[in-house]
């Protein structure tokens, strides 16, 4: 039973999922029968405009559609108020009648009809356009016409023909003379435009001409054009004269729909009469072909049937007889209406997902596409977003989300739409789809009471919950997995919203071993709570607690500039122009307007102040990218999106290149030449001219097509001489000519009855996959050549051949191997037979040269995260974006990643500035590198970053520690636990971790490691009444080096009086504690033998100064004997290395005087700069004048300030080694460090003025005169109680005086002194035991305090010591000059 419960429930499962991912076939929105048409009546006429639609069936066993409701919206996109409206009405079928269409009513316009059904949303109709009918312009110029006989006449009729009304008709009628023109089909053509031409005027043609045009009811007359014809040139004295071709009419620009008709008029006049001829794009036209759709209409006008996207480009009429040729060239536009490639389709989908509606549209110009929910527009924001410019994101799907959306795309050629219903159930939760699941199944057990079963095995929450990294724009996470029922993870999802907000968007992780995600897309300086869920196949278990992270907040720039729009004005300038940013944040300091050359060439920019730019030295016929980009006080903003815009052609700068003449007959010359280099043909080549003349003779004019390479001049005269030039075209005119050159013809025809020559010489251009071959004929020219014969084959000749034209002497051996020899062969043939040939050898290239573009910057600041065992995130900067690193363009970045050492790489692209790399091997080096691409451009790559992945660990924590006090031995704690249930390797120990203090470093812990399985440990020697807290991680045969492996779950137990009332556990091997106390006290008694013995011999030698006598002592302080002060006897001694441990010194406030009552000089040397400050409420590590500082030779001293700023000289540190003949007793060390607050100083007195300054223990962090410390600003005010001794002391400082920190204070050193003397400090350096603030004394304490200067003063005050101290400190300092 149980069995077939869960296979009916995951049937279930199975086909709701399955509704939820596959949208309905048959879509069941809403939809129109009929829909609204454009309407052009004359004005005062009646409009019906139609709509009606159905909605889907609502409830059971409905089978006819819900009626839906109809609304109307006016040309203001406002809907309709019906009531009291005088002209329109809305009929019961929905209709909407217009009674009278006025002009000044506002009642022309676009009229949309909403489609509303109740619970399931609204949609909108087409447009449709109801507009008034208008005549078309007519001619109104009066214009005399003069022509010779059979020459072609033009005469225009309607003008602005663009402005034409789609739908209008119109009917042309012809009077000459006001009399009805009976048309000669042979001669006259009325063209589409009502335009009259007639061919082979002849003088019964004269007259005056006028067109009636007829719309509708109304007929309106042009203005009339006389013809007048002039006599034939034949007639005249003098003869006929040759004219060059003139346009009497020539083609205009036209924009027509796809389908529709185009014309194309030319007519053009010249003696002789000139010959047309219509190019598209440079390439002649074929209208001999029978399923052409090109026809020609009276003497030259070209017309297109049934216009295809094909057939856009530029159209060029060319005239041309003897004297020259003449180019007018017009562009036709053929736009295509939208279609729709991916209709949206309806789905359902579940609360906080996020779900994407996809339409896809073409048509020529691209469309807009807009988004419509319930028939209002939609607005993209951070929760609806369009994909790629046409597909429609929701994140964090509300319930309020669910209605009817409609995907709408517009061009000028028309507007498609489509709908499709969204509904949004909440999680897991639908009646309707339970129904059907459960019915499906065959079981009467619900889907809910099923899930109340598995509740146990649902997992807890995700522990440890933390953000690893946070920047503006994105946020990376961690966490570690649940306490129970980690084993049941399949997968996590992480949910994330914005601070008050409802909506809650989710990432879902590929499986369980995910514990960390990249959240991008974030905003930044906002506030955003995150929760994780660990989910099973049978549901999904607690959420963790939400965690609150903030992203990083970015510059104040400005928004991106509005309304860019730029057009060429010439071939070498490009006007652009912009509106403010809708966001300046403070002032517009300027814009910077990018340019590039057709998006590889290098970017080039114009700075201005205005909202507009004029770009010049541009080149001619060429694509530029331009965006401008707004800056203010804090620096570069968003740039605006990019435009297309390309300068005017102009005529070419320089002649055609490797002009050739051949004389192929005693009446032909055959001209060979090569196109202009690309950078010098400003413009698409429309032709060749050529002319050429016999010598002497006026020349003549012939024209071919911008495809045709060479051409033949025929009927020339014999054995004469001939010269000729070319030049190319472009649509603006002829660009400069070639020199003359000059050839003879032949005296006679060619000879055949030998076979022709060898070809005299062949060039060959080598490619990656082809060959290039450029020859010359044989030498004897009045041999006749048929064609020539062409050879090729791998390491042979004449593998494969090929015959070519005679004329030709260029040509390109394609689909080749790269990178191989090639033998290639050329001969002449005629009908005798072939000629000898010419060989050459090549070599292919190994690949074909590319037009580099220019490189963009590189990304810059490459870091790489390790985040796991298995990814790494990888971040970076752009410097070609602004401060706030946003990517507004069509950039993206490729991240190239592989293991260090290794030469296979794997690649990761992204549009934003990081991404995590997943799937990684553990404990494994990588190397990183990352390049920025924009359409053909790319940057180099980044220099390289390496980071390493995590060992891999146990997937789960030791389980279920529990800490228990042992009943048998009751000072002893028993901790136990349970392996992980998942692990990498075998476990080979564990680490228990255990503390007081829970804000410690984990290595700060105490640990105990044992090897093992074993899953318990008995630990002692814990302090009574204390709570520790305790943790515990295995270790596996997979680990090395640091263990990562995540902790269990802390546990804490308090310790009872019963810890602390054992007895001492035995240590190092058998010596209890009692023992080590008996060998430590007659340690103690040897060592006094030995300072006995060394006292005896020192006292046995003789004094070496008077200043022997001197010592330091300390009064009070017995027991804790100080060494020798080194600024006294440096000249009696030797400095030798002196190390006491961290650990073994005395924390004093000041150091006690010396022998020489030196007390304002600290023993305590500058600070490193590697210090660190002791906390508060903490004892610091205090040292005497030889500990382990930074020591500066030659006495120069740098004054700091009161915060101790890194000294500005070098330092040289020493390394000190323990003396063996320096001892110091620790206990009162150790005792002064658990009371720091105890002060045992002698209060200050007439009899005792230091005895308030004495060696003290206090608080670090207290300065207080109390507590002994003393400052050395006051000690600076006592006056230089060593300027007696052999090096003077520094000069005095008043008090008042304010000294400049960046000031140093510098003492010159004395010829042989002791190189590692300690500097003077000036007043305002700190004293670093002195933590507090200054000590004030008045001006009765500083006289009582003033030490004398003298040595026999110095001497006097050291002999009033006394004790134990005294006998001690003598010995300390004998010591040093033994």
């Amino acid at each position: 039973m149980a069995h077939t419960t869960i296979t009916t429930w995951i049937l279930s499962i199975f086909l709701i999922q399955l509704q939820l991912l596959q949208p309905s076939i048959g879509s069941q929105a809403l939809s129109f029968t009929l829909e609204p048409q454009d309407a052009v009546v004359p004005e005062g006429h009646s409009v019906l405009l139609q709509c009606s639609g159905s909605a889907p069936a609502r409830g059971k066993g409905k089978a006819t559609p819900t009626p839906a409701t109809v609304r109307w919206r006016g040309p203001d996109g406002q809907d309709l108020g019906i009531v009291g409206d005088t002209f329109r009405s809305q009929l019961k079928n929905g209709s909407l009648y217009i009674s009278s269409v006025e002009e000044n009513r506002g009642l022309t316009g676009a009229y949309q009809c909403l489609l509303t059904a109740e619970g399931v949303g609204s949609v909108l109709s087409r447009p449709a356009l109801v507009a008034i009918a208008r005549q078309p312009d007519l001619n109104q110029d009066f214009i005399e016409t003069y022509l010779l006989p059979g020459q072609t006449a033009y005469f225009r009729c309607m003008v602005g023909e663009a402005s034409w009304q789609e739908g209008v008709r119109h009917s042309v009628q012809w009077f000459r003379d006001d009399m009805p023109l009976p048309l000669d089909k042979l001669r006259m053509v009325v063209l589409p435009n009502g335009a009259l031409e007639i061919d082979e005027v002849v003088a019964s043609d004269r007259g005056a001409y006028q067109c009636n045009v007829t719309s509708g009811s109304v007929s309106r007359l042009s203005s009339k054009t006389n013809l007048n014809i002039k006599k034939a040139a034949s007639e005249q004295p003098g003869g006929e004269h040759a004219v060059a071709p003139s346009f009497l009419v020539g083609p205009s620009p036209k924009t027509v729909r796809e389908g529709d008709t185009v014309t194309l008029d030319c007519v053009a006049n010249g003696v002789p009469k000139p010959q047309i001829k219509w190019l598209r794009n440079g390439e002649e036209l074929d209208l001999n072909d029978l399923d052409s759709r090109f026809s020609i209409i009276g003497t030259g006008s070209l017309q297109i049937s049934s216009a295809e996207d094909i057939d856009s480009g530029n159209y060029q009429c060319r005239a041309s007889n003897t004297v020259d040729s003449l180019d007018a060239q017009a562009t036709v536009q053929v736009q295509v209406p939208p279609k729709f490639i991916q209709a949206p389709r309806d789905k359902t989908a579940h609360e906080k997902e996020e779900l994407e509606l996809e339409c896809a549209i073409r048509g020529k110009p691209k469309p807009l596409i807009r988004w419509l929910k319930n028939g209002d527009l939609v607005t993209p924001n951070d929760y609806m977003q369009l994909v790629a410019d046409h597909n429609l994101r929701i994140l964090g799907l509300l319930h309020s989300d669910a209605g009817m959306f409609q995907c709408v795309g517009t061009n000028a050629a028309g507007s498609v739409q489509a709908a499709a219903r969204l509904r949004v159930v909440p999680p897991g939760d639908s009646s309707e789809q339970e129904a059907n699941a459960n019915a499906a199944a065959g079981s009467g057990v619900p889907l809910k009471s099923l899930g109340s079963g598995l509740l146990a095995r649902l997992p807890s929450q995700p522990r440890d919950l933390a953000a690893q990294i946070v920047k503006p724009r994105f946020v990376t996470l961690s966490w570690a997995e649940p306490l129970q029922n980690a084993g049941e993870v399949v997968y996590y999802t992480v949910y994330y919203k914005m601070n008050n907000s409802e909506r809650e968007q989710k990432m879902v992780t590929k499986s369980h071993d995910d514990l960390q995600v990249n959240i991008q897309s974030l905003l930044p300086g906002r506030t955003y709570q995150f929760r994780v869920v660990a989910s099973t196949n049978f549901g999904s278990g607690e959420s963790s607690a939400p965690l609150e992270v903030s992203t990083q907040p970015e510059v104040n720039i400005a928004g991106p500039p509005r309304a860019f729009e730029g057009h060429a004005r010439s071939h070498s300038e490009i006007y652009v122009r912009w509106e403010e940013p809708a966001v300046t944040n403070g002032e517009i300091l300027k814009y910077r307007v990018y340019y590039s050359e057709n998006e590889s060439g290098a970017d080039l920019y114009h700075d201005s102040t205005a909202m507009e730019a004029l770009l010049t030295e541009l080149r001619a016929y060429t694509d530029y990218v331009i965006s401008v980009v707004p800056f203010n006080r804090n620096g570069m903003g968003d740039p605006s999106a990019e435009i297309k815009v390309k300068t005017y052609s102009a005529t070419p700068s320089e002649p055609p290149n490797n002009v050739t003449l051949e004389v192929t007959s005693s009446s032909s010359i055959t001209v060979h030449w090569e196109p202009p280099a690309e950078e010098d043909r400003n413009g698409q080549i429309t032709g060749y001219k050529i002319r050429y003349r016999k010598f002497k003779d006026a020349p003549q004019v012939k024209s071919t097509p911008a495809n045709i390479r060479y051409f033949e001049l025929s009927g020339l005269d014999r054995s004469a001489e001939y010269q000729v030039k070319i030049a190319a075209m472009t649509v603006n005119g002829s660009g400069p000519f070639t020199e003359w050159y000059r050839v003879n013809t032949l005296e006679n025809d060619l000879d055949e009855t030998q076979v022709p020559g060898k070809p005299i010489w062949i060039n060959i251009q080598p490619g990656a996959e082809n060959i290039g071959l450029h020859w010359g004929p044989p030498q004897q020219p009045e041999i006749k050549i048929r064609n020539y014969v062409l050879g090729w084959g791998r390491g042979i000749p004449d593998e494969n051949t090929i015959e070519l034209k005679e004329t030709e002497r260029y040509h390109v051996l394609k689909n080749l191997e790269s990178n191989t020899e090639y033998v290639v062969s050329l001969r002449a043939r005629n009908v005798k037979g072939d000629g000898p040939p010419i060989y050459d050898n090549i070599k292919t290239r190994d690949e074909e040269p590319i037009d580099v573009p220019v490189p963009l910057e590189v990304p810059v600041g490459l870091r790489a995260i390790t985040m796991s065992s298995s990814s790494i995130v990888v971040y970076w900067i752009d410097t070609m974006l602004n401060k706030n690193q946003h990517v507004t363009d069509n950039r993206h970045y490729t991240v190239s990643y592989g293991i260090t050492g290794s030469s296979r790489y794997r690649y990761h692209n992204t549009t934003d500035l990081n991404c995590m790399i997943n799937d990684l091997r553990p404990n494994t080096q990588y190397e990183f590198a990352v390049k920025v691409v924009k359409g053909r451009r790319e940057s180099a790559w980044s220099m390289s970053v390496l980071n390493s992945t995590y060992q891999n660990v146990p997937v789960t924590p030791p389980r279920e520690v529990t800490v228990r006090l042992d009943e048998e031995n009751p000072p002893t704690v028993i901790i136990q636990w349970m392996p992980p249930k998942h692990t990498v390797g075998q476990i080979t120990g564990y680490n228990i971790y255990y503390t007081t203090d829970t804000t410690k470093r984990d290595r700060d812990w105490s640990i105990e490691a044992f090897a093992g399985e074993e899953t318990m440990l008995m630990l002692s020697n814990l302090k009574p009444y204390t709570t520790y807290y305790f943790k515990v991680q295995a270790r596996t045969t997979k680990q090395q080096g640091n263990n990562n492996a995540p902790f269990s779950a802390l546990v804490s137990y308090t310790t009872t009086a019963a810890v602390i009332m054992q007895e001492a556990d035995t240590i190092a091997k058998g010596i209890d504690n009692e023992q080590l106390l008996y060998i430590i006290g007659a340690t103690v008694v040897v060592l006094l033998v030995v300072l006995i013995a060394i006292l005896f011999l020192c006292r046995s030698k003789p004094q070496s100064s008077p200043e022997h006598t001197k010592k330091s002592y300390q009064k009070n302080n017995v027991g804790v004997p100080k060494p020798p002060d080194l600024w006294i006897h440096h000249d009696q001694m030797e400095l030798k290395n002196i190390d006491k441990g961290l650990h073994t010194v005395t924390p004093v406030c000041s150091d006690g005087a010396s022998s020489s009552g030196a007390l304002t000089l600290p023993r305590s040397v500058v600070h490193s700069e590697y210090e660190v400050e002791t906390p508060g409420g903490v004892p610091g590590h205090v040292t005497n004048s030889l500990d382990k500082r930074s020591y500066v030779p030659g006495y120069m001293t740098t004054s700091m300030n009161s915060t101790m700023e890194r000294p500005q000289y070098p330092r040289t540190q020493y390394s000190h080694q323990n003396r063996s003949h320096m001892t110091m007793e620790t206990g009162l060390s150790q005792q002064s460090l658990s009371q720091p607050n105890q002060n045992s100083s002698l209060a200050q007195t007439p009899e005792h003025p230091y005895g308030g300054y004495d060696a003290s223990f206090c608080n670090a962090g207290n300065g207080a005169a109390g507590n002994g410390c003393v400052s050395t600003i006051e000690s600076a005010k006592r006056g230089h109680p060593l300027k007696s001794f052999s090096v003077p002391g520094p000069p005095p400082t008043g008090g008042a005086t304010p000294i400049n920190k960046h000031t140093p204070a510098v003492t010159i050193r004395p010829q042989n002194q002791s190189p590692y003397k300690k500097p003077s400090f000036s007043a305002a350096t700190p004293n670093r035991l002195q933590g507090g603030g200054s000590v004030a004394h008045s001006t009765d304490e500083i006289q009582r305090l003033a030490p004398s200067t003298s040595t026999e003063e110095l001497n006097q005050e050291m002999a009033n010591l006394e004790g134990l101290m005294k006998d001690l400190s003598a010995i300390t300092a004998n010591e040093f000059e033994c």
